[in-house]
C-alpha cells in the first residue's frame, strides 16, 4: 500500500531519556504458552527502513494462509530508521494475538534490531551474537555522527515509551530494557535469596543496608553512564533477555520440537527492487530524465525521448512507491509538474515560467523519496518543516543525487549536440537532413545566409511526419532549389502527415506552424 504521506527524514535509533530509577524485574521474559510449532522462517537481514516494514507484513500476511502458528524472525541488522522500526514493533505486538512471535538473533541486533527483538515474545541467539547500543546516530557522507542535545530529545520519549511497553507485555524489566537506550543511567544487579533486582545508583547503596549483594556472576554495573548497554549472547541469556544460545535458527527450532513449514526468503522481484532502488542506479536514471524533458522540449513528438522521459519517470517514481518511501505527496507533485511541462512544450510555445516550474516540481518529488518516514509519535511540528536533523541529512542526500544528475544530463547533452547529428537514428532529434539530391553550398556566407533565414514566415511547405505538435515540415529552399526538412511545432494542435503548413512566427530556434487553409 500507499502511505499517505512521507515525513522527511532517515533517523537510525536511539535515544537517551529520564532519570535513573530502580524497579523489580522478573528474571526472564514472561513464559508464554507453547503452541503446535508450525513454524514460519522470516530473514530481516538488512538495514531497517520503509521496505523492511512492507516485506514483513507482507509475509505476515501468507503466514496467515499458509496456517502456520509460530514466527521465527532470524534478524541481522546494525540498525534503521526509527518511523519504520516503531511501525514493526506494533505490527509484531498486534499479530502476537495471531502467533507465537520469537526473534532469532543471527549475530547482531544493534539499535533498531534491539527494539524489534524486545518487542518479540521470545528472544534467542546464536553463539556470540551482540545486541544492544540504541544510541541515536545519524548517517553523513563520512560515516555515522551521534546526535545529542535537544534534537536527541526529539526523538526520546515515542521510543523510551515503546521500549516500556514491550517490558510490561514480554516481562522484561523496565530499567534493563532503558539501559539499552539512557546515558547517564548506571544499573546493578543484586540479589538475595534467589531472587534479583535491578537498581540504579540511587537506589543501590540502600539496598546494600537491606541485605542485598551484588550479584558477582555478572559484571557490575552491567551499564554505566558513559555507555549504552551491549551485551553479547551468554549475558543476554544471564540477565534474562534471552532464553538460550543456538548455533543455527534450525538447532532452535528442533529444540522445542517444532516443524519448519515454510522459509519466506527474498524473492527475486525484492531482489530487483531493492537494486533499482540504489543511489547510484536512481543517478543513473535521473540524468536520463533530464536529457529526455531536453530532447522532448527541443524536438517534440519523436517517440524515443517521449519512452525514455516514461522510464525514467517510471524507475524514479514507481521503485519508491513500492519500497515505501513514496506516496501521494510525492504522486501530486510530479503529475502538476509533468502537467506543467506539457503545457510549455505542447500548448505554450518556448519555454518559461510554467516549463520551469514543471521542472522545479518534479526534481521536489524526487527529493522527497529518498527519505523515509520520521517517528510518527514525535512532537507535532509544521506540517512540511523537518524535525530532526536526520531529516535535513536525508533531504541533503536527495538533493546532491537529483542535482548531479540534473548537472551531468545537461552537460551530456551539450555534448551530444554536437555529434548527434552524425549518429544513426539520433540525427533525428536535431533535423537537418534534406528530401532529395543536397547540392553543395557555393560558400559559407551563402550557407550562412540561408541558415539564418529559411524558412521565413509565410513559407508554405507540408507536413512532412505527424505534428503532435512537434515534429519535421518540409519547405522549399529557392536558394539551393530543393526541399528541406525542420523542426516544426503546430500552434494548433495535431496536424497530419502530408497536410499543408505555413510558417507563422519564429521564436529563437523554433519555428512555429499553423495548418494552411484553401
Amino acid at each position: 500500500m500507499i502511505r499517505l504521506i512521507l515525513c522527511l527524514l532517515m533517523v537510525l535509533m536511539g535515544t537517551g531519556w529520564g532519570l535513573a530509577q530502580t524497579t523489580k524485574p522478573t528474571t526472564s521474559p514472561a513464559t508464554q504458552p507453547l503452541r503446535a510449532g508450525k513454524v514460519a522462517i522470516i530473514p530481516m537481514e538488512e538495514g531497517i527502513d520503509d521496505y523492511t516494514f512492507h516485506k514483513l507484513k507482507k509475509r505476515i500476511e501468507l503466514a496467515k494462509v499458509d496456517g502456520v502458528d509460530t514466527l521465527v524472525i532470524k534478524l541481522n541488522t546494525p540498525g534503521g530508521a526509527v518511523g519504520p522500526t516503531l511501525e514493526i514493533t506494533r505490527l509484531l505486538k498486534k499479530e502476537a494475538e495471531n502467533f507465537h512471535i520469537v526473534v532469532y538473533i543471527d549475530e547482531m541486533a544493534y539499535s533498531a534490531g534491539t527494539m524489534i527483538s524486545v518487542a518479540c515474545k521470545e528472544i534467542v541467539m546464536s553463539e556470540g551474537s551482540m545486541i544492544g547500543d540504541c544510541a541515536p546516530i545519524l548517517p553523513t557522507q563520512g560515516g555515522l555522527a551521534e546526535i545529542t542535545g535537544a534534537n536527541r530529545a526529539k526523538i526520546e520519549s515515542p521510543l523510551v515509551a515503546e521500549f516500556e511497553d514491550s517490558a510490561e507485555r514480554n516481562g522484561y524489566d523496565p530499567l534493563l530494557l532503558r539501559s539499552f537506550v539512557q546515558y547517564q543511567l548506571t544499573v546493578y544487579v543484586l540479589e538475595k535469596d534467589g531472587d534479583r533486582r535491578f537498581a540504579a545508583r540511587e537506589v543501590k547503596d540502600q539496598l546494600l543496608t537491606e541485605g542485598w549483594k551484588l550479584d558477582t556472576d555478572i559484571k557490575n554495573p552491567i551499564d554505566d553512564e558513559l555507555t549504552l548497554l551491549t551485551v553479547n549472547d551468554r549475558t543476554a541469556a544471564q540477565l534474562g533477555l534471552s532464553k538460550g544460545s543456538y548455533k543455527s535458527v534450525e538447532a532452535f527450532v528442533e529444540s522445542r520440537g517444532w516443524t519448519i513449514v515454510k522459509v519466506y526468503e527474498h524473492t527475486p522481484d525484492e531482489t530487483f527492487i531493492a537494486f533499482m532502488s540504489g543511489n547510484a542506479v536512481r543517478s543513473i536514471f535521473s540524468l536520463m530524465l533530464v536529457v529526455c524533458l531536453l530532447v522532448v522540449s527541443k524536438s517534440p513528438g519523436t517517440g524515443f525521448a517521449e519512452a525514455g522521459l516514461l522510464i525514467a519517470g517510471s524507475v524514479l517514481f514507481g521503485v519508491p512507491m513500492m519500497t515505501g518511501y513514496g506516496g501521494w505527496l510525492e504522486i501530486l507533485l510530479m503529475l502538476l509538474g509533468v502537467a506543467l511541462l506539457a503545457a510549455e512544450i505542447f500548448i505554450i510555445p518556448g519555454f518559461g515560467v510554467a516549463g520551469v516550474s514543471g521542472i522545479v516540481l518534479i526534481m521536489t518529488g524526487l527529493v522527497l523519496t529518498f527519505v523515509p518516514s520520521e517517528a510518527p509519535a514525535l512532537p507535532a511540528g509544521p506540517y512540511i518543516v523537518p524535525q530532526l536533523p536526520q531529516t535535513r541529512e536525508g533531504l541533503k542526500e536527495g538533493l546532491i543525487i537529483v542535482t548531479s544528475g540534473m548537472v551531468a544530463g545537461l552537460f551530456l547533452w551539450l555534448w551530444l549536440s554536437r555529434y548527434i547529428t552524425k549518429v544513426p537514428y539520433f540525427n533525428r532529434l536535431v533535423l537537418t537532413t534534406t528530401v532529395g539530391s543536397t547540392p553543395e553550398f557555393g560558400t559559407d556566407a551563402l550557407r550562412d545566409a540561408v541558415e539564418s533565414t529559411w524558412p521565413h514566415v509565410g513559407l508554405t511547405g507540408v507536413a512532412a511526419t505527424d505534428l503532435r505538435p512537434g515534429g519535421m515540415g518540409r519547405f522549399m529552399d529557392t536558394i539551393i532549389n530543393d526541399e528541406r526538412n525542420v523542426d516544426v511545432i503546430s500552434d494548433h494542435g495535431f496536424v497530419a502527415a502530408g497536410k499543408k503548413v505555413v510558417v507563422k512566427r519564429k521564436q529563437g530556434t523554433e519555428i512555429i506552424v499553423r495548418e494552411a487553409t484553401g
